[in-house]
């Protein structure tokens, strides 16, 4: 078609007919421009299909990767639990000048142990390095970067708002306590079982005392107070167990709007592929 305008628009040049040869110029001009829109429209066209399969893409990549960090947030935020019921239980000895038992040693363990996470990133390193805009869906969007960059961070180790519960324990367990070292004593304590989408978390359980694979020798858990009737009159162990309650209670708080953001983000996640 061009290429008829073109001989044509020749011959009314050559004819002097000026008026037709400006007539068909324009013509071949329009053709151009309407050949370099459509082009430009497949080729957006193309880039938005591109786009749009790596946008799933990644939303799966990412979806993987939280349930994998869920996998560490809901095995902490139990034994944050565990060591919150094990501070009340001591509480209780104390307050009712109750005897030392032999399984408060796991106890004294338990309010001791604090729990950080460790997440990956490479999943939301790559959707940054995509750019977040590949989202489509602004709430998952703000929801990942809030997870990535705010509530992930501060479960980490020295990112966290309160101190670290063992540290402040530390010095005063040096001087009140001694290790566990009865192997006829027996802690075990089993997870509830949780999901994420169609994640399954369960048959995670411990037991003490155990056989060390790497040197097939049993050990065991649990600190014994020197003193336990001093230790239940000192105003600096109720101090600290007052604080290492709290400070627990702050974390497990934080843990617990961790897992309900997860389980929301995934839903929405899983909502948006579906569509795809």
């Amino acid at each position: 078609m061009a290429k008829i305008f073109r001989k044509n628009r020749q011959r009314f040049l050559t004819e002097k007919r000026i008026k037709k040869y400006l007539t068909y110029a324009v013509g071949e001009i329009i053709l151009v421009v309407i050949g370099i829109l459509v082009a430009l429209q497949i080729n957006s066209i193309s880039e938005d299909r591109q786009r749009a399969k790596l946008e799933k893409i990644l939303l799966q990549q990412v979806k993987f990767e939280i349930q994998e960090v869920y996998e560490d947030v809901w095995r902490d935020a139990a034994k944050l639990k565990m060591g919150f019921n094990s501070h009340y239980e001591i509480i209780d000895v104390i307050e009712k000048d109750q005897p030392y038992t032999d399984s408060l040693c796991f106890d004294f363990y338990l309010i001791k142990m604090d729990e950080y996470i460790f997440p990956t990133n490479a999943a939301y390193t790559r959707l940054t390095e995509e750019g977040l805009d590949i989202i489509q869906n602004d709430t998952i969007r703000m929801a990942l970067q809030a997870l990535y960059e705010g509530n992930f961070p501060r479960l980490t180790a020295n990112k966290s708002f309160v101190p670290d519960i063992s540290e402040v324990l530390d010095d005063y367990y040096l001087q009140a306590f001694r290790p566990n070292t009865d192997m006829d004593l027996r802690f075990s304590a089993e997870l509830v079982n949780d999901t994420v989408g169609t994640r399954v978390y369960s048959d995670e359980h411990y037991v003490f005392p155990i056989v060390d694979d790497s040197y097939g020798k049993e050990y065991t858990v649990g600190y014994v107070p020197l003193q336990f009737e001093a230790l239940k009159k000192d105003p600096k162990f109720h101090m600290l167990l007052a604080q290492t309650r709290r400070y627990r209670k702050i974390k497990m708080l934080r843990y617990d709007s961790v897992k309900s953001i997860i389980k929301n983000v995934v839903k929405i996640i899983d909502r948006e592929l579906a569509k795809k």
